[in-house]
């Protein structure tokens, strides 16, 4: 479950560890998947893990939006998904990216109705139409 007084965030394999580490160590709620399941674990396991415990997702990887079964999970669980734009690829741009919007991406998992897609930008994030949950 959510953890009391805040949102717990699943960074999955595509997110920096170091990030997280960091993250974690400054008292936030911030795991990697490495924490619970091993490299290569199928995306939809990690956001039924992820969903199964009411915490949000963050990632790298917009081939889950392409993927019907995917969105599927989280609609079903209701879920919170962050997904980096295309481009902050290097960690210092990753880096620099999540520091810029984490308080609001807090803000946004603790008080918006689920389920949820926010793209991760630069210096802003941005809500993804509904077109984005669920089978096509």
């Amino acid at each position: 479950m959510a953890a009391p007084g805040g949102v717990v965030f699943l960074f999955d394999e595509n997110f920096p560890r170091r990030v997280v580490n960091a993250l974690f160590h400054l008292g936030e709620q911030a795991h990697h998947v490495h924490e619970f399941m091993p490299p290569g674990t199928p995306d939809e396991i990690v956001l039924r893990y992820a969903g199964e415990r009411e915490w949000c997702v963050v990632t790298r990887d917009r081939n889950i939006l392409k993927k019907a079964q995917e969105r599927a999970v989280i609609t079903e669980l209701g879920m919170g998904a962050f997904f980096l734009q295309a481009g902050i690829d290097l960690l210092f741009d990753i880096a620099q990216a999540f520091v810029a919007n984490y308080p609001e991406m807090k803000r946004v998992a603790e008080r918006e109705k689920r389920p949820f897609i926010y793209l991760v930008k630069r210096r802003s994030i941005q809500r993804l139409r509904p077109r984005h949950l669920g089978p096509p």
